[in-house]
């Protein structure tokens, strides 16, 4: 099929020539087949200069190169890191919930309701568990959204910690958006389906502590070629900086829950029942 004016845009297409001259689509258009449609499927995962594949090697072996060349203007060159987060984030949600135990829900003790002395104290102890159960559920079906969160955080602090290089924090949260992504699939790949092997919780807790670690250690290696860090106290700043956040973010986002659920000063009654499994 070759018409005469872009089927994207309209535009009158110049005799001969393989694109539009307004918005770059190829004047040839096919019509699908099957064999078209597996060929655009495999070929956007797998092209050697843009495929997801690809920006995934980028990431394992030079991260903060990948996404300064992005950011500064190589990007035919990279898989749009955008849905490059998205697939990985619905992938991270997906092995989450298919290697975890299904959420349990807490019910209502009628033990712990008779020893209550008031309607109110009643109240609020139905409340406060319903709560309990609504942010299990939460956390576990919409790990993308918390990750979602992360990122404009972590990138607040990259960039005031950075605030005099090149980069404005719209593009440290680009940069940032890659590199939690990728450091993501070691729960993806290896933290979910431990825990859901062993099934044990306080193991757990250890994996994900070892995992958040790893994430700050890849966080500040990749901070370091993305700000061009020479020096050895600047690449120090970067690692610190870069575990502290990730701990940070944890820290934030556990209060956060916690606050939530009891919306009053026993809040950290949260962390008591966390260390005791309950």
């Amino acid at each position: 099929m070759n018409p005469t004016n872009c089927l994207n845009c309209n535009k009158e297409i110049i005799e001969s020539s393989k694109f539009c001259s307004q918005c770059g689509q190829n004047t040839h258009i096919h019509r699908f087949t099957l064999k078209h449609f597996f060929h655009e499927f495999f070929h956007a995962f797998t092209h050697t200069d843009k495929g997801i594949f690809h920006l995934l090697k980028c990431l394992a072996i030079r991260p903060g190169t990948t996404a300064r060349e992005y950011i500064t203007g190589k990007r035919k060159s990279y898989f749009n890191p955008f849905t490059f987060f998205l697939i990985l984030m619905a992938i991270f949600v997906i092995s989450n919930n298919f290697f975890a135990k299904p959420v349990p829900v807490r019910p209502v003790s009628q033990e712990v309701l008779n020893r209550i002395p008031t309607e109110e104290g009643k109240k609020n102890y139905v409340q406060t568990l319903n709560r309990g159960n609504k942010a299990n559920v939460f956390m576990r079906k919409n790990g993308n959204i918390i990750a979602m969160i992360a990122v404009p955080f972590i990138s607040l602090f990259t960039w005031l910690f950075f605030r005099r290089s090149r980069f404005n924090y719209a593009e440290h949260l680009t940069a940032n958006m890659m590199f939690v992504a990728f450091s993501n699939l070691i729960f993806t790949l290896i933290i979910f389906p431990l825990i859901g092997w062993i099934g044990n919780k306080g193991l757990g807790f250890g994996l994900t502590f070892i995992a958040m670690l790893l994430q700050g250690i890849y966080l500040g290696w990749a901070l370091n070629g993305f700000l061009q860090l020479k020096t050895f106290l600047q690449r120090f700043k970067s690692m610190s900086v870069a575990i502290l956040t990730i701990f940070l973010w944890a820290i934030v986002s556990v209060m956060s829950v916690a606050f939530y659920i009891y919306q009053n000063s026993h809040f950290l009654d949260f962390f008591t029942r966390m260390r005791a499994g309950a």
